[in-house]
């Protein structure tokens, strides 16, 4: 039962973050963020939108089995000149009032059946007739069963099964949006506690600037060093504001990106800097081998689940139209029960079917007259070029959709190759920068004794609190690029519900992405 769970699915549209629940959110933490994203972006809900849409796609397929009533009334008065000896009337007139009512159904097997009580009213001046005005009645079931083209439950039911997997599609592609979703939302909310932290670094960087400013006007005053750097630092404090501004910028059009994402839901006062622990540790991390990390996407990316499906669909179409190639041959049964009754002509004696319009039913009930017919139609197009046609047109896009599969494992493997390399090198990056943040911490405390004793000058200190507040800067973002490395390892698993903990609700029953 390879895709079992995803039947399962079909009545799953809302996400949830447990224990953080809508109308809960709290403004810190990442995943708060994603829970929020999860219920109010509206990307996502149009991708809802599409899973209703297949599911009345399915229903419409499904009422072509339906049955289906119909009733007909028509009136029909004619007459007709003639001329003959066995008569004395010069005209033939007639009035004809007809009805008929039943019920209609296609079956699975490609079975048409009807069954209709037809019923006619007739008045005429035919003397060969006892009756006028006389009833006929009767009671008709006729088949028409599909031997070749057309038969058999899996021909007949080729849309119906198609619908379902777009629908089954259209699920895996609302779970794949949120999955995107979820990867946007935590790259964006980490890249926008990124710049908040840089923030903190460049307010920091230009407070220093200002120390060193303020002390060079004392020094000044004091004639220990020249009105040179005074305007060196005072160039720095300007050229620190500048890179304070700019930071502040990335960060607002960061944070309204994301507001967008959120559909204008964030709170004004929302505050970016308790998303993230720059100070967190690294943790141990081993990597399993490449082939173990294919063999568990292969199971999870759902492109894969959303691309078998394509070829099931592609499949199906194929068996359909190999069978449409076939003669169509049918077998057309026809079964009927006939009563009749009516008013007796004045000059002649009662009739033995003489009575009122009820009394037809009667007779067709008691069989007085019957009807039976059996045959086979052939129809069959000279050179059937269309449904050739069609056909090879099938088996190509079925060899489209397997080579698009194989195509989706070779960008998973290749994708799943290149995350490896990410998280090895920015790990190896995130480690490095902490080495130099520590050696330029180390540096500036030292320039800044020698300084004190009148070793170092204005510009030597600038130099060395650059290279801190820029090792600072450097292992922030490294810090960033490796988290964000492991985010996007765990997409291309296809673990990105498991990583941050969000399961599927259905009432009492709870589905994780490993369900399906």
């Amino acid at each position: 039962m390879r895709h079992a769970c995803v039947l399962t699915l079909m009545a799953l549209f809302f996400f949830y973050a447990t224990p953080t629940l809508a109308g809960q959110y709290d403004r810190n933490g990442i995943r708060d963020l994603i829970t929020l994203g999860l219920e109010v972006n509206l990307g996502l809900q149009l991708e809802n939108l599409d899973v209703a849409k297949g599911k009345e796609a399915i229903e419409q397929e499904r009422s072509v089995f339906d049955s289906t009533f119909f009733a007909v009334a028509e009136y029909k008065r004619s007459v007709f000149p003639y001329d003959s000896t066995m008569s004395l009337s010069s005209e033939s007139r007639s009035e004809d009032f007809s009805g008929q009512m039943g019920l209609r159904k296609q079956f699975k097997t490609g079975l048409m059946s009807s069954v209709s009580l037809d019923s006619q009213w007739l008045s005429d001046n035919e003397s060969s007739e006892n009756l006028d005005p006389r009833y006929r009645t009767a009671l008709v079931l006729e088949l028409s069963q599909p031997l070749l083209q057309n038969f058999g439950t899996a021909v007949n039911t080729t849309l119906l099964n198609v619908s379902k997997n777009k629908e089954r599609q259209a699920v895996l592609n609302y779970l794949l949006s949120a999955q995107n979703l979820i990867l946007q939302l935590e790259v964006a909310a980490r890249q926008l506690a990124e710049k908040a932290e840089i923030i903190k670094l460049r307010q920091q960087s230009l407070a220093l600037s200002h120390e060193l400013y303020a002390a060079n006007q004392k020094r000044f005053k004091a004639g220990v060093i020249a009105v040179t750097e005074i305007q060196e630092a005072e160039t720095e404090v300007a050229a620190r504001q500048l890179a304070l501004s700019l930071a502040i910028q990335e960060q607002d059009l960061l944070k309204e990106d994301i507001n967008r994402q959120l559909n204008q839901d964030l709170p004004e006062d929302f505050n970016p800097e308790d998303l993230v622990d720059f100070e967190e540790g690294i943790k141990p991390l081993t990597l399993p081998l490449l082939e173990d990390l294919v063999e568990t996407a292969q199971r999870q990316r759902l492109e894969l689940k959303i691309s078998d499906f394509s070829i099931q669909s592609s499949s199906l179409q194929q068996d359909y139209l190999r069978n449409q190639l076939k003669p169509q041959l049918d077998l057309n049964l026809q079964f009927g029960l006939n009563g009749l009754s009516g008013d007796k002509r004045t000059s002649t004696p009662r009739g033995e079917y003489s009575g009122h319009w009820l009394d037809s039913f009667a007779g067709a009930s008691e069989a007085d007259g019957y009807r039976w017919q059996a045959g086979f139609e052939l129809t069959m197009p000279i050179g059937n070029r269309a449904a050739k046609s069609r056909y090879r047109q099938a088996k190509l896009q079925l060899r489209q959709d397997r080579y698009r599969y194989k195509d989706l494992e070779s960008i998973i493997r290749n994708d799943l190759l290149q995350q490896q390399i990410n998280i090895s090198q920015t790990r190896k990056q995130l480690e490095i920068t902490e080495r130099v943040e520590a050696l330029a911490k180390k540096s500036l405390d030292q320039e800044q004794r020698r300084l004190q004793e009148g070793l170092s000058d204005t510009f030597r200190i600038i130099i060395f609190q650059q290279r801190m507040v820029e090792a600072m800067v450097d292992r922030v973002n490294a810090f960033t690029r490796y988290h964000l490395a492991l985010a996007q390892m765990d997409f291309a698993l296809g673990h990105t519900f498991k990583r941050h903990h969000i399961v599927l609700r259905n009432n009492t029953e709870e589905l994780t992405l490993e369900n399906i």
